[in-house]
Parts: structure tokens; C-alpha cells; sequence
């Protein structure tokens, strides 16, 4: 009874024409002076008609009825499930960034470790040790960046005081591996995120780094195009390799030699830049290096 009440209410507009005529056609036979009767006949052949409409539409009006119910429900589904799967990966984003976080406590316990004992054994496991931290930072790096609330701050920043900081952090690494360092203060205020932009950069210098087993690196800045390049005389990268570089989880066959490749940290480079509006540039010869450039935007506007 409810439904064929909500359906007549459905059909307010077919009632309303039906008032309208009625109205008008009375109002025409009393300016005609037509017999009533005829008006009467009239309103009961269009009553007729009504009524029929009106019960030969109901049962499409329940299958329709049916239908939008079932949409209704689809869709209160999608959404229950929606909600579902963000609050379980924010969850889930929430237990892995509470984990690098605490991992990091033991790692500098044993760096500390390594340097009160430190001989030939202690200074390879320091050096694991000291990867297996940037990987942690890596990771967290990673979930905060595919957090769409990930903090940015964007404003003019001192290139010389990130790259300072990680080259300093670096140094080891130079050392150990007798990689030389050309690099001289850029004094060159950049348009970035001052937290984010160190991420990129400190992962260009670790991937220089890691494939250069001996020669230089060299990091300088091109006023004129506003560039910031890394260069390294490294292992390079194939040709083939280069498109794919920036996909995550490609490690590419440079990376099937290195071990300590994830196939992650240039994902990061370019989900960053993608953020900050820096263009990046590749050129890599096998065997000879690679250099990597970040063109800064020009001014806030850009951004």
C-alpha cells in the first residue's frame, strides 16, 4: 500500500495536467454556455484514461522502483568499502611509519657499537649498517609521500646548506671509497620544499655513490638555466634502461649487479619533483657516468 502511494505521489505532475484541463475545459464551456453534462462526460472519459495509465505504468514504476533501490544499496556498498580500504591502509601507513621509527633506535645503537670497536670487520658491518638506515629512511620517506596530506612548505631555499648536510653524512662513504669531490658553494637560493627537495637530492648523491667505484663526483649549478647537476664517473646506465629508471620497483641491470638496489629511491626522486615542478634530466653512458640535472621553476607563481 505504501509503495502505490509513494507512486501516486511520483506522479504529482500527471495530476496537476489532469486539474489544468480539467480547469480550462470547464472554464470554456461556461464561456460557450455548453450543457454541463457534456463536461461531466468529458472529465469521466479523461478520469478513465488516467486511472488506466496509472495502473498499467505501476508495475514498470516497481521494477524501476527496484532498480534504484538496488543502485541505492550498490552504491551505500561501494562507499562502505571505499571507507574501508582507507582507513585499513592509513592503518597500515600508521604501523609502518611507527616501525622505521623505531627501528632507527637500534640501528644507531649498533653504529655507536661499530665505532667504539672499530677495526677491519666492524668498519664493512658500519657500512651495512649505515644502508640499512637509508633504506629505513627511505621507506618512511615513501609512506609519508603517498600520504596526501604529506606537509609541503614552499619557499626559497640555500642549495649550499641541504647539500652540505649530505655530503657531511656521506663523507664516509667518500672516504672508504676514495671518491673525489668536486664541488665548490653554489650561493643560489632555489624555489622548493626545503625538507623534500633534501630527499631528492640526498638520494642522487647516494645513487652516485653507490655506482661509482672510483673517480669523482661532482655536483655544480647552472645559473643561466637554473640547474643543479650531479655528475658522477660511475658505471652509467644502458640506454635501454634510462625511460625506465623513474619507474618503481625497477632496479634496471645496474641494479640486478648492485645488490643494495631497491628500485625505489628514483621512484622518489620523481613523485618529489613531480610535487615541487622541477624538471629532471638524464644523461648516462655505460661505463663512463651519469648525470643527473634538476631544473628549478622560476618563481612561486609556477607552483
Amino acid at each position: 500500500m505504501n509503495k502505490f502511494i509513494d507512486y501516486l505521489k511520483s506522479e504529482y505532475q500527471l495530476f496537476l495536467g489532469f486539474l489544468f484541463v480539467s480547469i480550462t475545459n470547464l472554464l470554456v464551456f461556461l464561456v460557450a454556455s455548453l450543457s454541463i453534462e457534456y463536461y461531466w462526460l468529458f472529465i469521466e472519459i479523461l478520469l478513465f484514461g488516467l486511472v488506466v495509465y496509472l495502473v498499467a505504468r505501476f508495475p514498470s514504476y516497481q521494477k524501476e522502483r527496484t532498480l534504484d533501490e538496488q543502485v541505492e544499496e550498490l552504491k551505500k556498498e561501494i562507499k562502505r568499502n571505499e571507507n574501508s580500504y582507507i582507513d585499513k591502509r592509513k592503518e597500515l601507513e600508521e604501523y609502518f611509519l611507527l616501525w622505521t621509527h623505531q627501528i632507527k633506535t637500534p640501528i644507531t645503537v649498533s653504529k655507536l657499537l661499530f665505532r667504539t670497536y672499530e677495526n677491519a670487520q666492524t668498519k664493512a658491518l658500519e657500512e651495512q649498517m649505515f644502508y640499512i638506515e637509508e633504506y629505513t629512511n627511505m621507506a618512511m620517506n615513501y609512506i609519508k609521500l603517498i600520504d596526501r596530506n604529506a606537509d609541503m612548505d614552499i619557499t626559497y631555499v640555500d642549495l649550499d646548506e641541504i647539500i652540505k648536510v649530505v655530503l657531511k653524512k656521506y663523507a664516509m662513504l667518500f672516504i672508504d671509497k676514495k671518491i673525489s669531490l668536486n664541488y665548490e658553494p653554489i650561493h643560489q637560493l632555489v624555489i622548493a620544499d626545503s625538507k623534500w627537495l633534501s630527499i631528492m637530492i640526498e638520494q642522487l648523491i647516494a645513487n652516485a655513490v653507490k655506482y661509482t667505484n672510483e673517480g669523482s663526483i661532482t655536483i655544480s649549478y647552472n645559473k643561466q638555466t637554473r640547474q643543479l647537476a650531479i655528475k658522477d664517473t660511475g658505471i652509467g646506465i644502458r640506454e635501454e634502461d634510462i625511460p625506465k629508471i623513474f619507474d618503481r620497483g625497477y632496479s634496471g641491470f645496474n641494479g640486478r649487479l648492485n645488490e643494495k638496489s631497491s628500485g625505489l629511491g628514483l621512484y622518489l626522486v620523481r613523485k618529489i619533483a613531480l610535487l615541487l615542478n622541477i624538471e629532471i634530466d638524464v644523461d648516462s653512458k655505460l661505463n663512463v657516468g651519469s648525470t643527473f640535472s634538476l631544473k628549478f621553476p622560476a618563481n612561486l607563481t609556477n607552483l
